[in-house]
């Protein structure tokens, strides 16, 4: 089963970092996928579930429009409970 870890944050040069990082650490061994909202990291989550790909882990940014970190986290455990979950301020 493929793995993978969803970086949200709506500063494109955050998630740029993030994913070098993320990519230093696992090389191709993991995918890394990438939103710059709550709304668009839902839509992954569901794409990726229907995939049958394993979402290990979410890494989100705090403060972003129309969905806070928080809100975000909770909509997504609902999609996908056994991920882990980091929020960034």
């Amino acid at each position: 089963m493929s793995r993978a870890i969803l970086c949200i944050d709506d500063e494109p040069t955050i998630l740029s970092s993030l994913k070098n990082q993320l990519q230093h650490m696992f090389g191709d061994s993991i995918d890394i996928e990438l939103a710059q909202s709550g709304v668009d990291a839902l839509e992954i989550i569901s794409e990726l579930k229907e995939d049958n790909i394993n979402l290990e882990l979410i890494i989100s940014d705090y403060l972003m429009p129309n969905m806070n970190g928080d809100e975000f986290l909770i909509k997504s455990s609902i999609l996908s409970p056994k991920t882990k979950n980091i929020l960034l301020t």
